[in-house]
């Protein structure tokens, strides 16, 4: 599987596994991505690490912060001291399938 398929899977994982009030760890989000998609990982122990999923969502926070780009944002959930992920819907839609609201 190509890198660049890494921040899909994760939101996947996101969206199907994390809410705000049960948001997920980076260790929680990197196991579920090796679980789920380690079939795809070919000849490495593993598809991703935790340094991997860590930049990923440090990127995703930043570049989905502002709420333009997509109808999600990657939001920080947790406490100070450990850094829970979430997707927080924006522009009145459900999940990141964009089907709206209300159906």
């Amino acid at each position: 599987m190509h890198q660049t398929m890494f921040p899909l899977l994760i939101v996947n994982i996101l969206e199907n596994h994390a809410t705000k009030e049960k948001s997920l760890s980076i260790t929680e989000i990197t196991q579920f991505v090796n679980r789920e998609f380690g079939p795809f990982a070919m000849e490495k122990e593993q598809l991703m690490n935790r340094s991997t999923v860590t930049r990923i969502l440090d990127a995703m926070e930043f570049c989905t912060g502002e709420g333009n780009l997509l109808n999600f944002k990657v939001t920080q959930c947790g406490s100070e001291n450990k850094k829970l992920f979430c997707l927080e819907n924006i522009r009145g839609t459900k999940g990141i399938s964009g089907q709206a609201s209300g159906k």
